[in-house]
């Protein structure tokens, strides 16, 4: 005679119920990656881009907003005009879903788009992977969420200083 398991969490005793289980797929402990962390549809990248703040360096690009989640939803965007061969672009991918899986309570509460650039398919993985930390550090240290306005970095051109008109 086999056992039915319980339909309902609460009936198990277990103390969990629906609404728990719903929620606990947010859970940072746990390292996996689910749909709900990743920026899927057109319309989800099109609110990123609309409004948002731009942290790059030789590696990557991060297009960043705040989403007002207590989980941050990731999007990837790796041209093929940047990456040509799709064994390139798909370790790039891999490689930033790992790092972005790993780091996710860092930038919890943002949505990232993030862009590749070119010759990133000569680079060794942990340098990449230390690029990406970099800009998420980067992105935490922003206060984005919190309201807070980045300043535009000053450009060596704006630096030059005008000699005074007499």
């Amino acid at each position: 005679m086999i056992e039915q398991q319980p339909q309902n969490s609460d009936e198990s005793g277990s103390g969990l119920s629906l609404d728990n289980l719903e929620l606990s797929h947010h859970d940072f402990s746990r390292n996996h990656f689910p749909k709900s962390l990743r920026l899927l549809s057109p319309k989800q990248f099109q609110y990123v881009f609309a409004k948002a703040e731009k942290f790059s360096n030789r590696h990557w690009t991060f297009i960043v907003r705040p989403n007002g989640l207590p989980y941050p939803r990731l999007g990837l965007a790796i041209a093929k005009k940047q990456l040509m061969k799709s064994v390139w672009r798909n370790r790039v991918k891999r490689l930033a879903r790992e790092a972005f899986r790993q780091h996710k309570q860092a930038v919890s509460g943002y949505d990232i788009v993030v862009l590749g650039r070119r010759g990133m398919q000569d680079v060794e993985n942990r340098v990449l992977i230390n690029s990406f930390e970099h800009l998420i550090r980067k992105v935490k240290q922003s206060g984005l969420k919190d309201g807070k306005q980045r300043r535009p970095a000053a450009r060596p051109s704006a630096a030059k200083k005008r000699p005074d008109k007499a």
